[in-house]
């Protein structure tokens, strides 16, 4: 059985897999470390790869938005055997000009009872293209887990990622209602009609058959 390496997204955990068919794989679930003071995006993704004893050579990885992000800088030191990026982007010119997650996050984590947090509730909400209560329980129980000085490390390195590279071997799927990274920037495999960017958990039964027709 293989093994394939799962990167969950920004504000996200291994809980946005559960919908994933992935039988006949072993998962390994990266969780984020705690990065360091100043750290680099290259030395966080080498100590994460350390951490998780990645192959450098002939490993599946997936990742989600931020964690195909992670995968693609990690693509230019390491030799995937195939990569999969799922509402991700491969390359700086995919991300939008204007990124403001960072401040709705601060203010739903900051002030979760108060108006204002209830209006960053509801723009996160629609921003991930959430519609079902089942959605946006799960969504918001994995914002209240994570950590909010990890939240803002990443979002600083997302703006400031300066990659130019395209993985080889790679899969790109993306829904054509990406608020987060919307889909006019991105130049994809495989495009999802109406799907957003919270689609590896509500479209997940859609994306099982092109990730494991990729893998196989």
């Amino acid at each position: 059985m293989k093994t394939i390496y799962l990167f969950s997204g920004l504000g996200a955990d291994r809980r946005v897999f559960q919908n994933l068919d992935l039988s006949g794989f072993q998962p390994v679930y990266i969780d984020w470390l705690t990065p360091r003071p100043l750290e680099s995006l290259e030395s966080y993704i080498f100590r994460l790869a350390e951490h998780y004893q990645i192959p450098k050579q002939g490993a599946l990885v997936l990742g989600v938005s931020f964690g195909g992000l992670c995968i693609s800088e990690l693509a230019k030191y390491y030799d995937f055997e195939k990569s999969i990026l799922i509402s991700s982007v491969k390359n700086k010119f995919e991300i939008p000009t204007v990124f403001k997650l960072s401040k709705l996050f601060s203010v739903y984590k900051l002030i979760p009872t108060g108006s204002s947090g209830l209006l960053a509730k509801k723009a996160l909400e629609w921003a991930f293209g959430l519609k079902s209560d089942e959605e946006k329980k799960l969504f918001d129980a994995i914002i209240q887990d994570t950590d909010s000085t990890f939240f803002d490390w990443a979002v600083d390195k997302i703006i400031h990622w300066d990659n130019t590279q395209n993985p080889v071997n790679c899969l790109q799927i993306h829904g054509d209602k990406d608020r987060i990274f919307s889909i006019s920037n991105v130049d994809c495999d495989i495009r999802i009609k109406d799907a957003g960017h919270f689609m590896i958990y509500n479209r997940a039964k859609e994306l099982s058959f092109p990730i494991r027709n990729f893998l196989l």
